[in-house]
């Protein structure tokens, strides 16, 4: 057992399994859930999310491109070995977790709007002053007045 034990990042799906690295590094392994890729299709489909082996550090995190029957409960030369070949993830201090396609398009849908709320106020703006001209305009002329321009 680890004096300070290391947490997962990610959405562990299983139970948390430690294991120490030939170096002496502190890990621990488990299964991650994330969402699954959607492909655009005229009907809805149903679609399970998907997983994947993670492995955590006090310093990086990796993911294995495999994921055996029985992870992470495997033996620990097995999670070694998996560990060895994974590649490492990004690992960014105090960013958000990776968006998803629709919180994306969400926030694009949010700004998009946002730029025509603006838009459609300036034209009433400007409207209001076409407006405003036009009744001076018509005053001007009704009571022969000379208009500037």
């Amino acid at each position: 057992m680890l004096d300070d034990p290391i947490l997962p990042r990610g959405n562990a799906l299983t139970e948390v399994m430690e294991l120490t690295a030939r170096d002496g590094g502190h890990w621990v392994a488990y299964i991650e859930g994330f969402p699954s890729v959607r492909t655009r299709r005229l009907f809805p489909q149903t679609v399970l999310p998907g997983r994947r082996l993670r492995f955590d550090s006090a310093a990086e995190s990796r993911v294995s491109g495999e994921v055996p029957a029985g992870s992470p409960f495997l033996s620990e030369r097995r999670l070694l070995a998996l560990l060895a070949a994974s590649p490492v993830l990004p690992l960014v201090e105090g960013a958000p977790a990776a968006r998803s396609r629709v919180s994306r398009w969400r926030t694009a849908w949010h700004a998009a709007s946002r730029q025509g709320r603006a838009a459609w106020s300036r034209g009433r703006r400007v409207s209001a002053d076409a407006m405003e001209a036009v009744y001076l305009s018509v005053d001007a002329l009704l009571h022969g007045h000379r208009v500037r321009s």
